[in-house]
């Protein structure tokens, strides 16, 4: 198990090689994640709680909390958001926080959004609960534990009642730090690298009570890595939906929704990752998430929502 946790904490330390950002099962349930163009795009306030524990039983594995809400103004032509996420991996944990806006124009049968966000990255480090091989690696007493980044989104998102596509750019600005002076602009730092991010989705209305629904994501950085996500689900009366996700990351992920009522919805994912990793720890990822809708304003909206 020390390999493992050794392993995990070299990946946060070479954060060109890292999970810098948190992955998600559900991002086609928490769109504004991906994408800050599509803040008001539900025409509703709309909340979501995501949970995600992967690689379960791997001493220092990922764990992910996340929050977003978004709204259109009353005007429809705008949208704010919210985004705070509390992402940890070994002995690393990002507090992100950062908020949204968006502005909306009529094309065609939809709408195209452009979307900025901003806000600050909060890096903890517990260089204690490290374990070293060799005594000459440790981090020096002087490292920085804990310190403040800004970080810069940029989105397209266009969407209609049964189709959606997007390009994102996460981490504009590129900040560098350093861990032993946390100063941005370093020259000896870490890198935050921008990443690319495209989405696409598409809702075949099969009957009244049946929709089929496909959808894929994909994301890179300029370092050359990157992952490829393709989603096929189903929606049955309106009410229930089950899917199935492959991906690049050597995973296959279950999913499912249940829209309580119009307003409350709940889902959860498993993911079975048949790499070397999970023969090691026996077990997957799992996910959940909570979402909540407001319409705050009399006007009519279009139901169901696909997405």
């Amino acid at each position: 198990m020390k390999k493992y946790l050794l392993i995990l904490t070299l990946l946060t330390v070479m954060t060109g090689f890292a999970q810098q950002d948190p992955q998600y099962s559900l991002y086609m349930f928490n769109p504004l994640g991906v994408n800050p163009g599509y803040a008001g795009s539900r025409e509703v306030l709309s909340g979501i709680l995501v949970h995600r524990s992967q690689w379960v039983g791997l001493k220092g594995a990922p764990v992910t909390q996340a929050l977003a809400i978004n709204s259109p103004l009353k005007n429809k032509s705008m949208g704010l958001g919210l985004n705070v996420t509390n992402d940890k991996i070994g002995p690393k944990s990002i507090i992100t926080a950062t908020a949204v806006y968006a502005y909306r124009i009529r094309v065609g049968a939809g709408k195209l959004a452009f979307g900025l966000r901003g806000g600050i990255q909060n890096y903890n480090y517990d260089w204690n609960a490290i374990e070293y091989k060799d005594k000459e690696d440790q981090i020096p007493t002087t490292a920085v534990g804990s310190f403040v980044i800004p970080t810069f989104d940029f989105g397209l998102y266009y969407n209609t009642n049964t189709f959606y596509a997007g390009l994102s750019a996460e981490h504009l600005n590129e900040s560098q730090f350093s861990f032993t002076n946390a100063m941005v602009n370093t020259n000896n730092g870490a890198h935050v690298y921008s990443h690319i991010i495209g989405t696409i989705g598409k809702a075949f209305i099969i009957n009244r009570d049946m929709v089929l629904k496909a959808s894929a994501l994909i994301r890179s950085d300029r370092q050359g890595n990157g992952n490829i996500d393709i989603n096929t689900s189903i929606l049955l009366n309106k009410t229930i939906q089950f899917g199935v996700t492959i991906n690049t990351r050597k995973s296959v992920i279950l999913l499912a929704e249940y829209n309580i009522n119009q307003n409350f919805r709940i889902g959860y994912a498993f993911d079975y990752n048949y790499s070397e990793l999970t023969k090691a720890t026996g077990s997957g990822s799992h996910e959940i998430f909570l979402g909540y809708d407001l319409s705050l304003f009399k006007t009519r909206v279009t139901s169901p929502r696909y997405f």
